[in-house]
């Protein structure tokens, strides 16, 4: 695990980090929010490429709420804790283009991430209803994902874990075509299957 650092976020808001490599090549970052009084633990956010395997946009990254697992948030730990009062846990995981940060504004403000799916929260980490977050927990949260995925960009170690995440995608792209040549040779050779027959039956017709 690399030393603590700090970021700004587009909205000024400061926070501390340290950043580790999953086991994939993810960036798993433990956050605290910086305030005058101090500095406060909020969670962990991980960042990775997109996992899907075969994406339509090229250059997505995966920002998933808490660590463990990829696809079920009750086997996840440490979701961050930036909802209100009601649902203080957010929960879930968002695909971004990194993009997004070189667009221009219309008000000339600083670029903000999009979210394609709605900020989720909930009451406790784990074993309770994921529900819609409130605006402002959206707000807080779009904005301390800016600033994150900047972090992740500019980070000099993104690279080489990039590129093991990609070899770990790899793995499951090469498992998923070769399933697709074994589903065409199992089809090939029901085809060849039915031509035999029927040029045997051709042949028969042509001998009556």
């Amino acid at each position: 695990m690399s030393g603590v650092q700090t970021f700004t976020t587009p909205a000024g808001h400061s926070y501390s980090y340290a950043a580790e490599t999953g086991e994939n090549g993810e960036t798993i970052y433990d956050l605290s929010r910086v305030l005058q009084e101090g500095s406060f633990p909020i969670g962990t956010v991980v960042v990775h490429p997109n996992w899907e395997l075969f994406p339509k946009t090229e250059g997505l990254l995966n920002v998933q709420f808490g660590k463990g697992s990829g696809t079920d948030r009750h086997e996840r730990t440490d979701a961050p804790k930036l909802g209100d009062m009601e649902l203080p846990y957010v929960v879930g995981s968002h695909l971004v283009n990194p993009a997004d940060l070189t667009a221009e504004t219309d008000n000339g403000a600083a670029p903000l991430l999009k979210f394609r799916k709605r900020m989720l929260g909930s009451a406790y980490e784990t074993n309770s209803p994921a529900e819609n977050a409130s605006q402002d927990t959206f707000e807080k949260v779009r904005d301390l994902v800016t600033g994150l995925v900047t972090t992740y960009q500019a980070d000099k170690a993104t690279e080489a874990r990039e590129a093991t995440y990609t070899k770990f995608l790899n793995a499951q792209r090469a498992d998923a075509v070769q399933a697709d040549i074994n589903k065409l040779d199992d089809k090939a050779q029901a085809l060849a299957l039915i031509r035999a027959e029927m040029v045997e039956k051709l042949n028969t017709y042509k001998t009556a």
